[in-house]
């Protein structure tokens, strides 16, 4: 009984985390659509709601993954952590500098290193799914093939190509939306559940 209701807590875990990376872009994308059309306050609100999901992820994920590997487990909190803080920093930022050049430029810089921090974390993450196999192979090396990209989109849109940038993100999100359905649908391969948390 006490293996079934652990099994049926992974399953809500990894639902909660595949509805989490389908709305945490959203909702950042769409409070800085609302801070730049002169709602500051209801943008930053939602940028600080973005970054509270991502961190979700990160807590939700680091408990299934610390029963096989506590090191990456940490690293993906990790990466989840500082990608939260530093959109959510960007947002505040922009907010009491007033919208100012610089205002936007420590915008824009706490979001790319958000993506960059992002981006590591996950290439740690997907390299685990691959070797777990919880996932399909398939979807794992494409996980790496994703974050790299993302990775990449913010370098070359730190050296002003944003045509390239573009391209690169929308190989990220092709992996994280095909990532979020599969979670919510199929979870991972085994319940991982030997332990308790």
């Amino acid at each position: 009984m006490l293996r079934e209701t652990k099994d049926v807590t992974d399953r809500s875990r990894l639902i909660l985390v595949g509805i989490f990376y389908l709305i945490a872009f959203p909702l950042y994308g769409g409070g800085q659509n609302l801070m730049q059309r002169d709602w500051p306050f209801v943008g930053v609100s939602l940028i600080l709601v973005s970054s509270v999901v991502v961190m979700a992820i990160g807590f939700f994920l680091r408990a299934i993954i610390r029963r096989t590997s506590p090191t990456i487990a940490a690293t993906v909190l990790a990466g989840r952590l500082m990608e939260g803080v530093l959109l959510g920093a960007g947002g505040v930022a922009f907010v009491l500098f007033g919208g100012t050049e610089d205002a936007q430029n420590l915008n824009l810089a706490a979001y790319h290193g958000g993506m960059i921090i992002l981006g590591v974390a996950g290439i740690v993450l997907s390299v685990w799914l691959f070797t777990t196999k919880e996932v399909p192979r398939l979807l794992a090396a494409f996980g790496v093939v994703g974050y790299v990209s993302l990775a990449s989109a913010m370098i070359v849109e730190r050296l002003g190509n944003d045509a390239l940038s573009l391209k690169f993100l929308a190989v990220a999100g092709l992996f994280e939306v095909s990532f979020a359905l599969w979670l919510i649908f199929r979870g991972f391969k085994t319940a991982i559940a030997k332990s308790t948390d």
